[in-house]
């Protein structure tokens, strides 16, 4: 007796099917967040922006400019340094800025709230968002460059 075997190969197939499919779709998602966090890594907190963040660091406790940083960053959440007006020596300031290629640069609590930072373009406050409050450093500073990439490093004033 021969029977009817076309209904079984239909639904193996099927099941074949669904099964390669639900891999590559698996593979995909996997790769894709890959390449994302790959991306990521030649776009925030590169070896080059991180020394960079940390010679202006060095700067800001050299000008011994703590009352107003604190005061600043306590009133508006965070305080733009990108202009030097709160520097003794604005043409060093300018300067050391310009030879690092910042774009705007900031200081803030290290507990970072983006909604209260509005005046910053799209990839800057994604940036941002990223960012973890963590380790026990009160006060972070955060940058844009002009080859556009982004840092941040904690210090404490």
């Amino acid at each position: 007796m021969k029977k009817n075997e076309n209904g079984f190969m239909l639904l193996e197939t099927l099941v074949v099917t669904v099964f390669v499919a639900g891999v590559l779709i698996f593979l995909y998602i996997q790769f894709s967040n890959l390449s994302k966090r790959y991306n990521d890594s030649y776009k925030y907190n590169t070896a080059e922006d991180l020394y960079a963040l940390e010679d202006i660091k060095d700067y800001i406790l050299y000008e011994n400019i703590s009352d107003t940083v604190v005061s600043n960053v306590n009133s508006q959440k965070y305080l733009d340094i990108s202009n030097c007006s709160i520097f003794k020596t604005q043409d060093v300031c300018i300067s050391l800025l310009d030879n690092l290629d910042v774009d705007k640069i900031f200081i803030t609590t290290n507990l970072i709230q983006g909604d209260s930072i509005t005046e910053y373009d799209g990839d800057f406050l994604e940036f941002i968002g990223k960012i973890k409050s963590e380790g026990g450093e009160s006060y972070r500073l955060v940058a844009s460059f002009k080859k556009g990439t982004y840092a941040t490093i904690r210090f404490s004033l």
